[in-house]
Order: C-alpha cells, then structure tokens, then sequence
C-alpha cells in the first residue's frame, strides 16, 4: 500500500505545495503524542526519561534502597511501554484516554467569521486540555483549515473572474460571427433585388441566435456573480506558508489566556503571518448586447474571426486546466484532514474525527460548488462550440492523456544502446586497419572528416545530458512542463528523450563505421612501383566523404520532417522557438526562447564546423581533401566570425528585447555582460586566425587573455548569483538561497564549484595542453566542447529549479492566456 504522503506528494500542484494541508508536520506531531504517552509525563525532548523518577527515588531515602527502587521502577516503566505498542494502550499513571470519558465535550471547534474569512480555533477540555502536545497538534491542524480555506476562495474568486471574461469574449465572437452572416445576407439580397425597403427583413430566424438565446450561453457566471455580489479580485502578493511555530505559540497564549468557563475566548488569526491582497474590484459583466449593438459592432474578416476562435479554443482549455487544479486541491486537501484526524483516533484511542472532519465538511472549500457547475459548463460549451457537439472530441482537448513510456521504449533504448556499444568497438577495429586511412592517415581523418562528423558528436552529448536534466527535474518535481509552456500531454520524459539521444547515437556511429568501410572497399592497396594513381579509384574514395555530410543534412531533415513520426510536437516546438530566437527583435521574447539561445552559445565547435562544412564541399577542396585551403582563405575566414558570435548576438537582442518590453534593469546589464563575452569570442578567433603570424600573435594573446578573464568572471558571477540565485549572504542557508529543492547543501556547493572550473576550459587553448600530449587540434576542441555542453547541462538543472521556486513563490501554476477582442475599444 502506497502511504498517503508519497501519494499527496505525486497528486499536488508543485507551486501550491505550501497551500496545502501540511500533512508532514501534523504527522510529526502525532509522533510526539505517541511517543509522550508511551514514555509518560516524565519524557523530554532530550530523551532523559527517567530523570525525573530517578531524582524521586533518591529523595529522602536511605542509600542502600537507591539501585533497587530504580531497577523496580524501571521495570515497571519496560512493561508499560511493551503494552503501550498496541494503539489504544496507556502506562497506569496517565489519565484515561478511553472513548467513555464525554467524547462529545472533549473539543469544541470554533469558527470565528472575520473580514478575512472563516478561521478556526479548537477548544479543548479536559483531559486533553492538559496535554502540550494535543494543544500544539490542534493549534496547527486549526491554521491548515484556515489556510486551505482561505487560498480556495482566493482561486473561486479569480476563476469566476476569469469567467466572466471569457463569456465576455465568447459573446464577442457569437455576435461578430452574426455581424458577418447579417452583411453577407443583405449583400445576397441586393443582388437579387429582394424587400429593397428593408433588406434585413428576408432573414431566416432559424439560423442565428437571437440574444436571449445568446445570454444564456453561460447562465452559470452571471448566476453566480449575483448570488455573491460585487465580487473582489484579490490580485495582491500572496502571503509565505504559516509560521508554524508562531501558530502554536498564538494557539497556547489563547489556551491560557481564556478565562475558567471557556465561554469567551480572546480570538487572535493564526494566519496573521500572511499578508492580505489588495482589494481591487472585478469588473462587472458587461451586459449581452442588443440587436442594435450587433449592428454596430466592428466588422471581422473571416480570417480575423478564425484567428480568433483559434484564441477563444486555447484560452478555454488552459482556463479548465485551471478549473481541474483547484478541483484537485479540494479533493487532496479534504483526504489529508480526514487520514490526520482518523490517524490522531488511532493513536490516541479517541473518537475525535467524526466531531473535527464535520466542521471541516461544513467549511467554505467543502460546500461550494462553484467550481464543479463551471467546470460543467465549460464541458458544455467548448463541446458545443469548439468540438462541433462531439463531446470524446471536447474531452480529448480539454483532458489531453499525457504520453506514457511503454514497453517497447525500454526494449529500444536497451536495443540502441547495445548497438551503438557494438559499434563504437568496430570503429577501433577499422580504424586500426593501415588501410583505413590512406593519404596522411590518422591527422588526414582528423583534419577533414572528423570535424563534420564531431559536429552531430556534440549534440548527441547534449541529448544525453538533457536526458539527465529532465530525470532530474522529474524526480524532484519541478514542473518543466509548465516553465517550457509545453502543451499538456506533449512533454518528452526522461526515458523518451533518452529513447532518441540512443537512436541518434546508432545513427552516427553507424554512419562512421560505413565511411571508414567504404574507404577500405574503395582504397587501391600498394599501389606498384613508378605506378600512377588511376584517377576513377582516387575519386570513388574522394566520394566516400559525402557520408558525414549526408548525416548532417539527414538529421536537419529529420528535425523538420512535418509527417507525425519522431515526436513531432516536441520538433516543432524547438524549430518555433529557434525561429524566434533568430528573429529575436521581433518577438517577445519567453523562457523557452532565451533558454535555446544559452544552449546554443555553449553549441559554438558546432558554429565553427558548420563554417567548415560550407567551405571544405561547396568549394570542392573535398576532392583533394585539402582542409588547409580553407583555413588560408581569407573569405572563409572571415565567415568564421560571423558563425561564432551569431548565438551570442541573438542573446544579446533578446535581452534588448525585454529591457524596453519590461523596463527591467537586470536585462540591460545583461546585455552589457554579453558585450564582454562577445568581445572575448571574436579575439579568441582573431587569435586562432592569426597564430601563424608572429606580427600579431602576441598582441592578440594578451588582449584574448584579458578579454576572456574579464568575460568568464562576469559570467561565472552571473550564473551562481543571478541565473541560480545563490551566494545570498542574507539567506536563511548561510550563502545560498531560501528555499531548496536538494535535501543536501553540498550540491549547491559541488556545482559552483564545478562550474567555476568549467568555465575556465578556454585556458587550455593558451597552454598549448594538446601540443605537449600529442592530441591532435580537431580531437582536443571536441573534448573541450564537451565539457560545455556537460556544464551548461548543469546549469540547466539550477536554472530551472530556481524558475519553479519563483513560480512557488508566487503560486503561479497556470500563464494567461491573451485573449482576442479587446473591450476597451
């Protein structure tokens, strides 16, 4: 059987996880209470519990009857707590706790009505009055109610708001749809010279609603925003969890400071630690328009009305994806108080739920039923409206299945994996063939072939480490789904996406065996003595090399392939953002967006060899196999710049982009770090250029050292300090942040760190480490960028978690959607 925490740990909404019934800390005080009625009154919380009867013992008696009495009184207390095992089992000198001593009065749940809403406070009675632990466990059961009550109607409040703006625009497009069907008609009846006095008379009534037809669309919102009045809005800062502790000290002053009667009792809020949104008024529903105002109102263009309702569709789903988070968060909440209140009967042999879970039945987020009626009528409408009455097609829009690993994932991933094992081991097999590398051998492979083929290398390492990213996410339930704004249902898992990073892997190793193969198929053997080389063999093994390129422009291909295969919706998804990403001025820029573009400036071998495939095919020089004449080309070499800072100068618009959008200082000095980057980036290539040319090599030495120490500074500060929001001196964990998701701080401390020595890779290329161990340049740049991608893999896992604890602290589980007609016109 599943415990209840682990279940309402995987049924929560992460973001509302401290709106929750704290099942975990009232669970902890039911272990106090078992464990001080076992041990007795003596116990401590220093474990010390036979101080007490000890110190009793040795008063006033004589000494040689000290070690007897506490040998009998430990005897005694040995069997008390061997009986005491079973639930109902008390020690004899503890009150009777049994269920005949006047359950009924035992407590007595009070609720206090205020301007914030109810709030309950627990009387006990004797016996339980007497216990700290009974006060301290209904003290904080009483501030779970009141907080889980309280946050409900905060959502009711701002769903039926939502409400009323979306029968707003439903209303909207109904009669801007009617305005269309109205001139098409007229014109129809022009031309057929039909009631030239009054051309609108000839329309049918049986195909156009009329507008009391239309005002009862959505019956159910102005229902309700009548019966509760002028509904407020509360958009204010939601508070921070309760301070449980501060509960319990407010419940034990009201608990002594009451008076003997137990009549009138000083009532203090145990949620005076959350602060209360600002009232700001809703607008009140605007009423249905009149024929006279469908005359009037703006004519749409039919496209304008598809895009419309395209909007209208998404807006609908995303508002009853709302609607079934706060169903879920009453259901949840409702079985956490009933599993405490039942575990509180069993451990102490009190029959105290059916008293307690009767005022939490009769509380506000128990009895109200305006959530259940909304999420009906949005069942009916977008069935109507937007399914064409197919309700299993409604329900497959509004309750999309989220895509499961099967059997048949695992068996390919164990498939792929074994094969691309198998054919690593035959690629060292041939490539230890002497006739595998004719012409220059190993530094010929390397200086030509090895960089295409490296350039699918490095995205096969960031596959796998994204792979490791979304396990991580996963198992520490940080909701990516919702920071990436995947579609619900179209989110890749951890297995799928290692499903594709094996397959891809098959792939070029596959690829890399085949051309080394077909080098040793098509090369001549030794050749005799004075004997020329015949020129069709020369260029059949010149050929072999449009293999690497094929698996290049395969796997663009693959990317952009519309047929439903290879999980298009996630494909689509990464060539839309890049789009914007390339685009960057000209969209507003989202999380998904920026974050593509860091990924990429941690992609630039894969820059810097694109460059190279343009050159060594385009011109040619792969008929010769000299990669040495685009190195000399000046052309070409100008070209390189562009290719290594293009990734950089998106980021650098993107953060543009959103300091005029947002005003947001942070993305300005944003901007101003990525200045540095980008100077240190073109000097490094000026560097690489020009390391030949003893005129220029020192010069563009030093001005790369001090550019790239400047550069990796401001950007190992920004990772740790803004990116992930660590080293706060100011924070409850000393030098890190206030909220965690890793149990364990030295994590944090390990990836700093980690990534402080990562970013520093670029040194190696200044000492020349890959001259003094005989590695050939190509081999080392690949072994460099993949550090990269292995740190920027890293910062992926922070940055997220540090974006879902935003959207925590904000208890923000859901984005607006922008809606298509705008009423202030």
């Amino acid at each position: 059987m599943v415990r209840f925490a682990k279940e309402l740990r995987s049924r929560l909404v992460p973001e509302w996880e401290e709106k929750y019934c704290n099942y975990a800390e009232l669970k902890s005080d039911l272990k106090r209470i078992q464990k001080h009625r076992t041990m007795g009154a003596t116990y401590t919380r220093s474990g010390k519990s036979l101080g007490l009867l000890r110190s009793c013992a040795t008063f006033h008696e004589p000494a040689g009857r000290v070690v007897a009495l506490t040998k009998t009184l430990t005897r005694t207390l040995s069997r008390s707590f061997s009986h005491a095992r079973s639930p109902r089992a008390r020690p004899d000198y503890m009150p009777s706790f049994s269920a005949k001593s006047g359950q009924q009065d035992a407590i007595v749940v009070n609720k206090i009505r205020t301007e914030d809403g109810d709030t309950y406070v627990t009387e006990l009675h004797e016996p339980l009055c007497r216990s700290p632990q009974d006060r301290t466990f209904f003290a904080r059961l009483d501030a779970q109610l009141t907080k889980v009550n309280k946050f409900y109607k905060e959502k009711e409040v701002e769903n039926l708001a939502r409400a009323g703006d979306l029968e707003n625009q439903m209303l909207e497009l109904i009669n801007a749809q009617e305005a269309i069907a109205r001139q098409d008609l007229r014109i129809y009846n022009s031309s057929l010279d039909y009631l030239e006095s009054d051309p609108g008379a000839h329309m049918s009534g049986d195909h156009l609603q009329s507008p009391k037809e239309l005002s009862g669309e959505l019956p159910l919102i102005r229902e309700e925003m009548g019966r509760s009045g002028s509904l407020l809005m509360r958009e204010g800062k939601h508070g921070d969890a309760v301070d449980e502790d501060d509960v319990i000290r407010k419940y034990n002053e009201q608990h002594h400071g009451s008076n003997a009667s137990g009549n009138v009792i000083k009532l203090r809020s145990a949620l005076e630690s959350i602060p209360e949104p600002a009232d700001d008024e809703v607008e009140v529903i605007e009423p249905v328009k009149g024929p006279h105002d469908i005359e009037s109102c703006k004519i749409y263009s039919q496209k304008e009305l598809d895009q419309a309702k395209k909007k209208l569709d998404i807006a609908f789903v995303d508002f009853y994806r709302r609607l079934t988070f706060i169903s879920s968060y009453r259901s949840v909440n409702i079985t956490a108080f009933a599993k405490i209140t039942k575990k509180y009967d069993e451990v102490t042999g009190w029959h105290l739920a059916p008293i307690y879970m009767k005022e939490v039945e009769s509380s506000y987020f128990v009895i109200s039923k305006k959530i259940h009626k909304l999420t009906i009528k949005v069942e009916d409408m977008y069935t109507k409206h937007f399914a064409d009455g197919q309700r299993k097609k409604a329900m497959r829009h509004l309750r999309p299945i989220r895509r499961q690993g099967s059997h048949w994932t695992t068996y390919f991933i164990g498939l792929f994996t074994g094969c691309s094992i198998a054919l690593f081991i035959s690629f060292f097999f041939l490539v230890a063939n002497p006739l595998a590398l004719p012409r220059g051998g190993g530094k010929a492979y390397l200086d030509t072939v090895f960089p295409v083929f490296s350039t699918l290398i490095v995205v096969a390492v960031h596959l796998y480490m994204y792979a490791l990213d979304v396990y991580a996410w996963q198992r520490h339930r940080i909701n990516y789904p919702f920071i990436f704004g995947f579609s619900p249902g179209t989110e890749l898992r951890h297995r799928q996406v290692l499903l594709v990073s094996t397959g891809f892997t098959t792939f070029l190793l596959g690829g890399m065996n085949i051309h080394i193969a077909m080098t040793i198929l098509t090369h001549p053997g030794p050749a005799p003595p004075g004997a020329a080389p015949s020129p069709i063999t020369s260029r059949t093994s010149a050929h072999t090399d449009f293999i690497p390129l094929i698996l290049v422009l395969t796997t663009v291909v693959v990317t952009l392939l519309p047929i439903n295969v290879i999980y298009r919706s996630s494909r689509y998804f990464i060539v839309n953002t890049f789009r914007k990403l390339a685009c960057a001025p000209f969209y507003k820029v989202t999380l998904p967006d920026f974050f593509l573009g860091d990924q990429l400036t941690s992609q630039l071998l894969v820059f810097r060899n694109l460059e190279f495939i343009i050159c060594y095919y385009f011109s040619g020089y792969f008929l010769t196999q000299d990669d040495a004449s685009c190195k000399r080309n000046s052309t070409y070499q100008g070209f390189g710049y562009l290719m290594v800072l293009i990734p950089y100068w998106w980021r650098f618009l993107q953060c543009l982009r959103r300091y005029f959008e947002e005003n947001d200082r942070v993305q300005l000095e944003g901007a101003m770090r990525l200045v540095a980057v980008f100077t240190a980036v073109a000097l490094r290539q000026a560097y690489g250029n020009n390391r030949h040319r003893p005129r220029y090599e020192l010069l563009l030495r030093v001005l790369f050292i001090i550019a790239s120490t400047i550069a990796t500074s401001i950007s190992n500060y920004w990772d740790i300090c803004h990116d992930w929001s660590l080293l706060n001196p100011k924070s409850k964990n000393k030098w890190l942040r206030d909220k965690l998701i890793l149990k364990h701080k030295s994590i944090y401390w390990i990836a700093m760190g980690v990534n402080t020595v990562l970013r520093v890779a670029w040194m190696s290329s200044l000492l020349q480490i890959q001259v003094s161990t005989g590695f050939n340049q190509n081999a080392f740049d690949v072994i460099v960028a993949a550090l990269e991608v292995l740190r920027r893999g890293i910062w992926n896992f922070f940055r997220i978690e540090n974006e879902h604890l935003t959207n925590v602290g904000k208890y923000r589980a859901e984005v607006a959607v922008p809606l298509p007609f705008d009423h202030a016109e």
